[in-house]
């Protein structure tokens, strides 16, 4: 009868042990992220900056790369009426993309109109990492974390940013999918 259990539990170790070694560790996963964005940082001509310009100024494919990670590039620094940490209703409207091998266009709410209505954009409080919108289910509003709040840090009202944002720096749905996400073009509105 103790053979039987043994031999039983050498069996389930062994299953376990094998279907463990199919999924990624993070540490994969971060390999993987790092490799895609370098070969983006790559493919757009990127320039990756050490640190912010002292006049606030970025050349077109200028990026600085921040503490938590993110890539910035600022189009245009909005009219110079900051956020407010925790107070702040911050509309957003942005084309994102996916960095991964296989990914492409995500969300598209800033150029594109459907029967003659231009996408909602995805609402929040500066500081949160998830959408205030009273939309259920709005595709954007996934997109809502870290890295959409940290332009805010640098910018005003009405600014036009380029981010490259790392997995963990999003929100829930794409940390717990390991997808870091380009936007190509995001734009800032504030409501006091």
């Amino acid at each position: 009868m103790k053979r039987g259990f043994y031999f039983l539990m050498i069996l389930c170790v062994a299953l376990i042990a094998t279907s463990c070694n199919k999924t990624k560790s993070y540490t994969e996963y971060l390999k993987a992220e790092r490799k895609a964005i370098d070969r983006l940082i790559e493919r757009e001509g990127i320039k990756v900056i050490k640190d912010y310009p002292s006049d606030g100024v970025f050349k077109e494919n200028e990026f600085v790369k921040l503490e938590n990670d993110v890539y910035m590039n600022v189009i245009d620094s909005g009219n110079g009426e900051r956020a407010t940490y925790g107070k702040t209703r911050v509309f957003c409207r942005f084309t994102a993309h996916g960095v991964l091998d296989g990914d492409s266009l995500l969300v598209d709410n800033l150029s594109s109109e459907y029967n003659g209505v231009w996408g909602f954009p995805t609402e929040f409080i500066f500081g949160a990492t998830t959408s205030s919108s009273e939309y259920v289910d709005y595709v954007p509003d996934f997109f809502v974390g870290e890295g959409l709040n940290t332009p805010l840090y640098h910018v005003g009202n009405g600014a036009t940013v380029r981010l490259i944002v790392p997995f963990k720096r999003m929100g829930t749905t794409f940390q717990s999918s390991y997808r870091p996400i380009y936007f190509s073009k995001v734009k800032y509105t504030f409501q006091q």
